[in-house]
């Protein structure tokens, strides 16, 4: 697998990916025993693209929830001049807060761990260490699926599956990357693991609001290639499905 983002490499579309899905029988996901969700974001985006759907859910039913966001997407533009020139990290960290207000929270409760943006890999152990912490026995600790396909969220998707693990807290893995380079044809993608939350006219409205706070990401910061938007309309669409998708994988050992 090799993540490649850019105008030549769209990945698949929607439409494929919703042939596929649709053929799996994958098993719905109940919040009937959940006390408190705890949604991992490697980036000020993701908690939405990836479980935007199962927070609002979540917030409707009366389930706690925290958001833990583990950097603050400060290289998201690396190469762009006007980047450099505005504070990007609080930039994305008020469009964080933004978007969860959209999706029905009055107060959202964020943890921002601030680790840096593209080498989250290298500080682990601190990740690891803040998640056990955190967590209590019978969360649902949510995080990017550990083989999504960017080392951020893939550093993410194993602490948070190993520290659910030792504190004895359920786990699933959220899809961002995966559904841009998987091929909805093989078996990139583990979905005999996968259940699915079939997401309310209303949740999937909000969600949809919720990820245009996100300014900095969908729409382009200046002129030049360098400025380009991250999440152009194209990525964007495989987010609105009337459902979310999760791994629910277990502890390997």
């Amino acid at each position: 697998m090799e993540l490649i983002v850019d105008r030549e490499h769209l990945g698949p579309s929607t439409d494929e990916w919703n042939d596929r899905i649709a053929g799996e029988g994958i098993s719905y996901l109940s919040l009937e025993r959940v006390r408190r969700l705890v949604v991992i974001a490697p980036h000020p985006d993701d908690e939405v693209l990836g479980a935007g759907g199962l927070i609002e859910t979540a917030l409707r039913e009366g389930v706690l929830v925290e958001v833990v966001s583990v950097t603050d997407g400060e290289s998201s533009h690396p190469n762009s001049q006007i980047a450099r020139e505005i504070d990007i990290a609080a930039i994305r960290r008020r469009e964080s807060e933004l978007a969860l207000r959209r999706l029905g929270w009055d107060q959202p409760l964020i943890t921002f761990l601030g680790l840096p943006d593209g080498d989250v890999a290298s500080h682990r152990r601190e990740l690891d260490d803040a998640l056990e912490d955190l967590l209590l026995p019978d969360d649902l600790c949510v995080a990017p699926w550990r083989r999504d396909g960017h080392p951020d969220h893939d550093a993410c998707g194993e602490s948070a599956l190993c520290a659910s693990a030792r504190v004895a807290a359920k786990s699933l893995g959220y899809l961002v990357w995966a559904w841009h380079w998987a091929n909805p044809q093989g078996f990139d993608i583990p979905f005999e693991e996968c259940v699915r939350l079939d997401l309310t006219r209303r949740a999937r409205a909000r969600k949809r609001w919720s990820a245009e706070a996100f300014h900095s990401q969908i729409l382009p910061l200046g002129p030049s290639d360098e400025d380009d938007a991250i999440l152009p309309p194209s990525l964007l669409r495989r987010f609105w499905r009337p459902y979310e998708v999760f791994v629910n994988e277990r502890v390997r050992t």
